[in-house]
């Protein structure tokens, strides 16, 4: 998961990072880590695990293309932290 992910909103970069390090609502992070490990309080490796699944969620989204729509994706990255996932674009390079 070398890729570097560019979200914009509006033609401004508001978040540029490998995709590892997108940023996840902290109680989709906690959730997710009871789902998987039964931890209520994920130490490092839970987190790192988890952001790894959600990273790996978002890349089989973009399939063989390098850039999304948020206006088209709202349910599918709801686990982002961000609360306007409409009105932003994404983009893969790497």
């Amino acid at each position: 998961m070398t890729q570097t992910l560019v979200i914009k909103k509006h033609d401004k970069v508001i978040f540029e990072a490998k995709i590892i390090n997108i940023p996840i609502k902290e109680d989709v992070l906690i959730k997710k880590s009871i789902e998987l490990f039964d931890d209520d309080d994920p130490c490092i490796i839970h987190q790192s695990y988890v952001a790894k699944e959600f990273a790996q969620k978002l890349l089989d989204l973009f399939g063989d293309q390098t850039q999304l729509e948020g206006k088209h994706y709202v349910d599918e990255l709801s686990f982002l932290d961000f609360t306007d996932i409409e009105t932003l674009s994404f983009e893969l390079k790497g």
